[in-house]
């Protein structure tokens, strides 16, 4: 009983840390668009961020990272956000470059 509470407890924990970046991405959005007055975004941070977004779920996806450092990526994707619209683009980057450090999906690998 034990091992079965540990292994709903595990699948849990790795099925909701996506949920919560997804939540939270969502939040910043509905605050981007209240920024966006404020600031442009830039073309080049939106082709990151989508990148990143995919990257993201798709490690999501695939299990083949550990929760926390997708919790990480997710937080780092709000700070290059929050920074490109602040207009510090090439340090809004540089930060969605270190997310895309992850690497590739190891299902993609197989292929």
């Amino acid at each position: 009983m034990v091992v079965r509470t540990f292994v709903c407890s595990r699948f849990r924990e790795r099925r909701l840390l996506p949920a919560l970046i997804l939540v939270a991405s969502i939040a910043m959005t509905v605050g981007a668009v209240a920024q966006a007055q404020a600031g442009q975004f830039a073309r080049e941070c939106a082709l990151k961020e989508v990148a990143v977004i995919t990257l993201i779920e798709d490690h999501g996806a695939a299990e083949d990272v550990p929760a926390d450092r997708l919790g990480n990526a997710g937080l780092t994707m709000l700070r290059a956000r929050s920074t490109c619209y602040e207009g510090r683009v090439g340090e809004a980057l540089a930060l969605y470059d270190s997310i895309l450090d992850l690497g590739p999906v190891a299902a993609l690998r197989r292929q």
